[in-house]
């Protein structure tokens, strides 16, 4: 009995291995030189730039610098002037396959892009500039908010704590803090004139707003902000959460650590000068 045991036994061994193959082909792999595509500026908006695949039968895989796409054919706004990269490849039967980084030049500001609520009340519209200031002034006057900084955090769930400037010089000191501008006039233009801290000074470069998550960053130069209360911010440069705006107002959040904030007040010039 044992013996017709251990030859069924065998046998199916036998029968399993004369089944299964000695190499598996993933097939060709297609050669980098294979591969067609254009990207170009579409002839209607330069900021639109037209994906197409010109590689025929396989699924394309576009790189770009807003995201990643898989269509035979697309457009991907670029708002701002620059130089962009873009990657494409192909998933072929050997697997994938990609061309070299290609670079774009974007010379122009895409005037659509740039023109919701949110882009106007901070800029004034595309073309234009718009100046704020922190408020709170050399004779501790501050014209909209109760003082120039609120406190806040996450802790417990999100509050707000705004501890009456009125005099409470340990919250900041009452300055002329300066003046800080966002303009569309050819890009996302910033610059800044931190009055109360001379390494900061005057200073320019660009801006980001995004609309998406209500956020805004600068680059090469940092929000009006003072010294008291801006020497505890993990980083000036990083995202900053927009916790309100509208034409004459403007509060930015700046991480003092992971679940506390301080909350900065600003009014426009504009405002600040006809109140």
């Amino acid at each position: 009995m044992k013996n017709i045991i251990l030859i069924a036994f065998l046998g199916s061994v036998l029968a399993f291995s004369s089944c299964t193959p000695d190499k598996y082909n993933l097939g060709n792999l297609i050669d980098k030189s294979a591969l067609k595509y254009s990207i170009v500026p579409s002839s209607a908006n330069p900021n639109d730039i037209v994906l197409i695949s010109q590689t025929p039968n396989l699924t394309p895989v576009w790189v770009t610098p807003v995201g990643q796409s898989q269509k035979v054919q697309d457009t991907v706004n670029i708002p701002f002037p620059g130089t962009y990269k873009f990657v494409y490849g192909v998933e072929s039967d050997g697997g994938f396959v990609q061309a070299d980084t290609f670079s774009i030049v974007i010379t122009t500001l895409d005037q659509n892009a740039v023109s919701t609520p949110q882009w106007t009340a901070l800029t004034g519209g595309f073309g234009k500039t718009k100046a704020w200031v922190l408020d709170l002034d050399a004779n501790g006057v501050s014209k909209f908010f109760g003082g120039p900084i609120y406190f806040g955090g996450t802790v417990g769930g999100a509050w707000e704590w705004d501890a009456g400037w009125s005099g409470n010089t340990w919250i900041c000191p009452a300055l002329d803090y300066g003046t800080m501008t966002f303009n569309l006039i050819g890009n996302a233009n910033f610059s800044s004139n931190n009055k109360a801290i001379p390494s900061l000074g005057s200073a320019t470069g660009t801006f980001m707003l995004y609309t998406a998550t209500n956020q805004m960053q600068t680059f090469g130069a940092e929000v009006v902000h003072d010294v008291t209360e801006g020497a505890s911010v993990v980083n000036w440069y990083a995202k900053m959460q927009v916790l309100s705006l509208t034409d004459s107002t403007m509060q930015l959040v700046a991480l003092t650590s992971a679940s506390a904030w301080d909350i900065y007040n600003y009014v426009s010039l504009d405002y600040y000068n006809s109140h």
